[in-house]
C-alpha cells in the first residue's frame, strides 16, 4: 500500500498541488467485486480544499486512472454501519448515498479517522459521523496529546544521559596537585583512601551546615518557583485564549479566501456570459432593411435586386454562424433561427416564382420572325436575354448551395422554355435557308420537293441541272432578286451550274457562321448562370487529330468511318456532362435541321458535299476559342459524319475497291461484296456518260483558268499534266475491272480516244 500511495502522490496529486492523506481499497456493495481505491487529499495552497477521489487500475500496466471526484464540502454523512463490531462496510452520503466495502476493517477505521481529521481541521465539523466507535475518533486526537507529553520524557532522558560529565581543566589541575602531595606514599593506598575519605566527610559536613544556613533562601526560592508556576499557568491560559482567537481568525481568513475564489469564478463566468451574449447578438442580428428586402423587395429593378442580393448574403451569414449545442437551447436563439428560416423560405419562393416567370416570358417571346426581316439570313441574338438574367447569378448560386433540388428544377425549367424559342427560331432560320436555296416557301415545299425527288431518281446529272435551272426560272418574284441576278448573268448551261454551286457554298458558309456564335454564347451563358462544370467522368467525342486523318477517313469503308465519333449509346454509357445535357435539351432539333440542310445541299448539287466536308471539318477538327468538349464541337462532329456519308456517295467507287484489296480481300472476290457487286458497278458507270465527263472537264478547265496565269505557258503545262493523269486513271480503272470483275463484259461508256478528243475540243474552244 505504501508503494501505491507513493505512486499516486507522485503521478497524480503532486502535479495537481495536492497532498494524499489517506486511502483505502474498496468495491461497491451489492455488485461483483471490482477493486478500486478511494483517496482523501487536500490542496497545498490556500484556501485549502479537501476532496475524495476514486481511482481504478488500468487494463495494462500499473497505471491508475481517475474515474470519479467529490468535494468534501458536498459530503454530508459518514456512516460506519456498526459501532460495536468490526465491519468493513461504510456509506458516504453526497447528493446520493454511495455504499462501499473495504478490504478489511483496519483499513476502514484508518480511513474514517483520516476523514474525521479533515472534517475537524478544514471543514469545522460540518460532516456528521454515525455508527463509528468513539475510540476510532479518539485515536485521531491522540497524536496531539502525545506530542505535548513527549517533551518531559525527552528532558528526563537527556538528564540520564548527562550524568557523566567531563572534568574541567581546573578540576584536573587540582587532582594532579593532590596526587603530587602523596606521590611518595602512594604505595600505601589504604592510608591514602582513608585520608581522602576523611577529607570528603569534612566537606560533606561543611556542605550540610551551609545548606542548613541557607534553608531560608531555599524556602524563598521554592516560593518563587510556585509563583513562577502560577505565572506559567496564566501564560498558558492566555496563549490558549490567543490560540482560540487565532483559530477563529484562521477560519475567517479561510472563509474569505474561499469567498474571494468564488467571486473570481462568478466574475469570470459573467465575463464569458457577456462575451457569448455579445457574440450571439452581433452574429444573429439581421438588419431591418434586409428583412424588408427579403419579405417584399422588388426583384425586377436593378437597385432593389442589389438590395435583395445583399440581404440574402446577410441572411446566409446569420444562418451559417457556428453555434455550440448549448446555444441552441436558448429560447431567443431558437426563435431567431426559426425567423431566419421563415425569411429564407419566403424569399426563396418569391425568387423561384420571379425567375420562372422570366424563363416563361423568354420562351414565348413574340419577336419578328426571320421571314419578315427583309429576307436577310441572320439568326436573332440572345444577348439581351442573357444580360437580363445574369444579374440574378448570385441568387442562383445561393439557391444551388441551399436547395440543390430546386436549383435542378430551375435549370430544367429554363431549358424547357428557352428550347421553345430556339425551336421556333431555328425552324424559321432553316425555312429561310431552304427558301434561299430552292426559292420555295414552306407551303410549296413538299409538293415541289416530291416532284424534284421523283425526277432526280431517274435522270442524269445533266437533267438534274436543267431541272434546277428551270425551277429557278419559274419561281418569278418568290426568288430573291439579288440571287436571280447572279444566275441571269450566266450565258450558258455550264455557267449556270457554276453559279448555283457558288451560291450554295455562300449559303453554307453563312449558315454555319450564324449558328456557331449563337451556340457558343448560349453555352457560355448557361455555364456561368447555372455554375456548370465538366464532369470528370464525362468523355468528349474522339475527334480526328489532323487533316491527314480526314484524308484517311475518306478512303475507309462506311462502317469504319463511323469511328470518327463515339456512338450516342457509348456517350450515354460513359457519362455526359451536365452542360452537354442541358445544351442538348435547349438545341434539341439543331442537329436534325443541320442534317436536313446537308441533305438539301447534296440534292441541289452533290459537289456541295465536298465543300461541306471541308467547312464542317474545319469547325469540328480545328482548335477554336470554344471548348473542344463543347456541344457545338459534338454537333459539328455528328454532322461531319453525315456529310462524310453523303460525300462517299459522290466519289467515281474504285477507291472503295482499292481499300478492300488493301484490307486483304482477294481481287476475284471483290465482286461478291454487296457494296461492290457487278450491279453496283454498272450503276456507277451508267451515271458517267461521255457528255457528263466532258462537262465536268469543262468546269475543271474554268477553275484552272481562274487560278493560273497565262504567263510562261503555265496553263498549258498544267492542263497537259491533268490530261496525262486522267488517262492514267482511266487505264487503272480498266485494269481493275479486268482483275476484279473478269468475264463480266463491263466497260466504261467512253474510251481513251474520247478523253483525248474532249481535252482537244476544250483547248480549241478556249
Amino acid at each position: 500500500m505504501i508503494a501505491i500511495r507513493n505512486q499516486l502522490q507522485k503521478d497524480v496529486f503532486t502535479p495537481q498541488e495536492e497532498r494524499l492523506l489517506g486511502l483505502v481499497f474498496v468495491w461497491k456493495a451489492g455488485k461483483k467485486r471490482k477493486n478500486c481505491i478511494l483517496c482523501a487529499a487536500v490542496s497545498t495552497d490556500r484556501p485549502y480544499q479537501a476532496s475524495l477521489v476514486k481511482f481504478k487500475k488500468a487494463d495494462k500496466g500499473d497505471v491508475y486512472k481517475q474515474v470519479a471526484w467529490w468535494s468534501f464540502e458536498d459530503l454530508l454523512v459518514v456512516d460506519g454501519k456498526d459501532a460495536d463490531k468490526d465491519n468493513p462496510e461504510f456509506d458516504l452520503q453526497f447528493d446520493k448515498v454511495y455504499k462501499w466495502i473495504a478490504s478489511n476493517s483496519g483499513e476502514k477505521n484508518n480511513f474514517m479517522s483520516c476523514i474525521f481529521k479533515l472534517n475537524r481541521r478544514y471543514l469545522y465539523n460540518r460532516i456528521k459521523f454515525v455508527n463509528i466507535s468513539s475510540h476510532i475518533l479518539e485515536e485521531s486526537l491522540r497524536p496531539l496529546v502525545e506530542q505535548r507529553a513527549r517533551a518531559p520524557v525527552e528532558e528526563e532522558e537527556e538528564e540520564e544521559v548527562s550524568v557523566y560529565q567531563e572534568l574541567t581543566s581546573k578540576e584536573a589541575f587540582d587532582i594532579e596537585k593532590l596526587m603530587e602531595q602523596f606521590d611518595q606514599s602512594i604505595s600505601n593506598s589504604e592510608a591514602f583512601a582513608e585520608k581522602m575519605s576523611k577529607d570528603l566527610h569534612v566537606l560533606d559536613e561543611a556542605n550540610i551546615r551551609s545548606i542548613i544556613v541557607s534553608e531560608k533562601q531555599v524556602t524563598e526560592m521554592m516560593e518563587l518557583i510556585d509563583v513562577g508556576l502560577v505565572e506559567v499557568k496564566n501564560i498558558e491560559q492566555t496563549l490558549q485564549t490567543y490560540e482560540e482567537l487565532l483559530q477563529s481568525v484562521k477560519e475567517q481568513m479561510d472563509h474569505i479566501h474561499q469567498s474571494n475564489y468564488q467571486l473570481q469564478i462568478i466574475d469570470c463566468n459573467q465575463q464569458k456570459l457577456l462575451e457569448e451574449v455579445i457574440f450571439l447578438v452581433h452574429k444573429l442580428d439581421l438588419a431591418k432593411e434586409h428583412q424588408d428586402a427579403l419579405r417584399s423587395g422588388d426583384l425586377s429593378t436593378p437597385e432593389s435586386l442589389q438590395a435583395c442580393i445583399a440581404a440574402v448574403e446577410a441572411l446566409n451569414n446569420c444562418m451559417n454562424v457556428k453555434l455550440f449545442p448549448g446555444h441552441r437551447k436558448l429560447q431567443s436563439v431558437v426563435e431567431q433561427l426559426i425567423k431566419f428560416e421563415n425569411l429564407r423560405q419566403l424569399f426563396e419562393s418569391r425568387f423561384i416564382q420571379h425567375i420562372n416567370s422570366m424563363f416563361v416570358l423568354q420562351g414565348i417571346d413574340q419577336s419578328i420572325s426571320l421571314m419578315q426581316q427583309s429576307g436577310e439570313l441572320i439568326f436573332p441574338n440572345h444577348r439581351f436575354y442573357h444580360d437580363e438574367l445574369l444579374p440574378y447569378n448570385p441568387l442562383m448560386a445561393w439557391i444551388k448551395s441551399n436547395s440543390p433540388a430546386i436549383f435542378t428544377d430551375l435549370s430544367k425549367a429554363y431549358a424547357e422554355n428557352i428550347r421553345k424559342l430556339y425551336d421556333k427560331q431555328i425552324k424559321e432560320f432553316f425555312d429561310l435557308v431552304k427558301f434561299r436555296l430552292t426559292g420555295i416557301k414552306e407551303g410549296m415545299r413538299f409538293r415541289i420537293q416530291e416532284s424534284f425527288e421523283k425526277l432526280t431518281a431517274s435522270t442524269s446529272n445533266l437533267q438534274k441541272t436543267l431541272f434546277r435551272s428551270s425551277l429557278y426560272e419559274h419561281l418569278g418574284s418568290e426568288t430573291d432578286m439579288a440571287d436571280r441576278g447572279m444566275m441571269d448573268k450566266a450565258k450558258d448551261e455550264q455557267d449556270k451550274e457554276w453559279s448555283i454551286s457558288t451560291f450554295c457554298m455562300q449559303i453554307i458558309d453563312q449558315v454555319l457562321a450564324e449558328l456557331e456564335p449563337i451556340c457558343i454564347a448560349e453555352e457560355e451563358f448557361i455555364t456561368k448562370f447555372f455554375m456548370l462544370t465538366e464532369d470528370t467522368c464525362s468523355e468528349t467525342p474522339q475527334l480526328l487529330g489532323s487533316r491527314s486523318d480526314l484524308v484517311v477517313a475518306v478512303n475507309q469503308e462506311s462502317s469504319e468511318r463511323v469511328r470518327i465519333y463515339r456512338s450516342a449509346a457509348e456517350q450515354e454509357d460513359s457519362g455526359i456532362s451536365n452542360k452537354r445535357k442541358m445544351m442538348c435539351e435547349i438545341f434539341s432539333t439543331l442537329e436534325i435541321d443541320l442534317k436536313g440542310f446537308v441533305n438539301l445541299c447534296d440534292k441541289i448539287n452533290p459537289s456541295n458535299s465536298l465543300h461541306l466536308l471541308v467547312i464542317v471539318s474545319q469547325r469540328a477538327l480545328t482548335p477554336q476559342d470554344c471548348d473542344p468538349s463543347s456541344f457545338l464541337k459534338s454537333t459539328f462532329g455528328n454532322v461531319l459524319v453525315h456529310v462524310k456519308r453523303n460525300f462517299d456517295k459522290c466519289i467515281i467507287f474504285f477507291d472503295g475497291v482499292k481499300a478492300r484489296i488493301a484490307q486483304g480481300v482477294k481481287e476475284d472476290e471483290v465482286s461478291y461484296q454487296l457494296a461492290f457487286s457487278k450491279q453496283e458497278l454498272r450503276k456507277v458507270i451508267e451515271k458517267y456518260q461521255g457528255k457528263e465527263v466532258k462537262k465536268a472537264l469543262e468546269n475543271l478547265y474554268k477553275k484552272v483558268v481562274k487560278h493560273l496565269s497565262e504567263e510562261g505557258n503555265l496553263l498549258q503545262v498544267v492542263w497537259c499534266t491533268m490530261q496525262g493523269e486522267f488517262v492514267r486513271q482511266y487505264k487503272e480503272f480498266e485494269e481493275m475491272i479486268d482483275r476484279c470483275y473478269p468475264g463480266s463484259g463491263i466497260t466504261l461508256n467512253f474510251s481513251i480516244e474520247d478523253i483525248l478528243q474532249y481535252f482537244l475540243d476544250i483547248t480549241k474552244s478556249n
